[in-house]
């Protein structure tokens, strides 16, 4: 009886191997009311890559993609250097820790999307997208490790806070609101969307020091190379949600309150293990 056990044992373990998926299908949800996601970042990788840490400082890659939706230097060379692609390495490319790919397009409220993805037999699986309008709030997938067995698998992701920009929810067109110093509150045209000839610059990057673009905090500073704090807002945490009002001329925010708020979760992430 026992060599039997031992030998079921075996086999389940070799089975398990032989089951690690190279393609898998992966379906997103947004749910909420009246938010978008915009490009979806996906990540195969193994289990050294970290694209966030709740409790931790935001990276630069991950500023720019919770301010700007930005991935790659293709949406905005501004962040050459400083994005997920510089970070991971090209697109759709096996680099050793990890191979990832950018969903294009807006994923509107209440909508489903369907898509296979060659995780090229790496391990964790992580998905990003930021939530639009809002001033760096991004729902986040964090390091699930893949099934083995054939099946489908469900998820639901929260909407996190990157904490690298005050959540003023201002639109940058209003000037009668400015922070110390005198420099306007607001975001790129409409809260958390950029609008022409605005770059985001995350704070203390590059020897750039605080950023001069409208709506980012004024109080952050540098911790490294590559590596962001707002001493208002960080670190990375679950968001708080936007706090809106009812008017689009005054008042605190120039969001709807009863159209952009969302309770947690923000997305469903459901997962399929092909057969082999």
């Amino acid at each position: 009886m026992k060599l039997i056990k031992a030998a079921s044992a075996i086999a389940l373990a070799c089975s398990s191997s032989v089951l690690m998926a190279q393609t898998i299908d992966i379906q997103i949800t947004n749910l909420t009311h009246a938010q978008h996601f915009t490009p979806r970042l996906v990540i195969a990788h193994d289990n050294t890559v970290d694209a966030f840490e709740p409790g931790l400082e935001a990276t630069s890659a991950l500023a720019w993609l919770a301010e700007a939706g930005v991935i790659d230097d293709a949406q905005n060379a501004a962040s050459s250097g400083q994005n997920f692609e510089a970070l991971l390495g090209p697109t759709d490319t096996d680099n050793s820790s990890n191979t990832w790919h950018r969903i294009d397009g807006l994923s509107a409220p209440s909508s489903t999307e369907n898509y296979s993805f060659d995780t090229m037999d790496k391990s964790h699986l992580s998905i990003l997208a930021m939530l639009i309008p809002t001033n760096d709030a991004f729902v986040g997938l964090d390091s699930i490790k893949i099934p083995t067995t054939p099946g489908t698998y469900t998820y639901m992701v929260n909407a996190y806070d990157a904490g690298t920009e005050l959540n003023d929810e201002l639109n940058s067109m209003r000037t009668d609101i400015v922070e110390q110093g005198g420099t306007p509150l607001g975001g790129y045209g409409a809260p958390g969307v950029a609008g022409a000839g605005a770059s985001p610059v995350p704070l203390g990057v590059g020897g750039m020091g605080v950023a001069a673009k409208v709506g980012f905090a004024q109080d952050g500073t540098a911790i490294g190379a590559n590596e962001v704090v707002d001493g208002t807002d960080g670190p990375v945490h679950i968001h708080r949600n936007v706090l809106g009002d009812t008017s689009l001329t005054d008042g605190a925010s120039d969001l709807q309150s009863t159209e952009h708020r969302w309770l947690n979760p923000v997305a469903r992430v459901t997962i399929t293990i092909p057969a082999p």
